[in-house]
C-alpha cells in the first residue's frame, strides 16, 4: 500500500468520526429543543434557552455540510487512487 493512502484512509475516518459525533451531538440538542408558545413574560427565560439551542444547531449544521463536502471529496480521491494502484499508474 501506498503511504498517500493509507494517510487519505486515516483522514478519512477521523472526519468519518468527527461527523459522527456531530451527529450525535444535534441529536441531543433536537431532543432539547421544544414546540411551544411563550405566552407570559414569566416564561421567558424558556424562549432564551429555546433560542440559543436553535443557534447551535444552526451553527453545527455548517459545520456538518463543510465536513461532509470534504468526507465525499476525500472519498473520490481514495477511489481514484485505489483504482490507479490496481491498474498499476501509479
Amino acid at each position: 500500500m501506498n503511504w498517500t493512502f493509507m494517510s487519505l484512509v486515516v483522514v478519512e475516518a477521523v472526519l468519518t468520526g468527527a461527523a459522527l459525533l456531530m451527529f450525535l451531538y444535534r441529536g441531543v440538542l433536537d431532543m432539547k429543543e421544544e414546540d411551544h408558545i411563550i405566552l407570559d413574560s414569566a416564561e421567558s427565560h424558556l424562549a432564551r434557552e429555546q433560542d440559543s439551542i436553535r443557534r447551535k444547531a444552526t451553527a453545527l449544521g455548517r459545520y456538518l455540510k463543510v465536513v461532509s463536502i470534504v468526507w465525499a471529496f476525500l472519498l473520490l480521491a481514495i477511489g481514484g487512487l485505489w483504482i490507479a494502484q490496481g491498474l498499476n499508474l501509479i
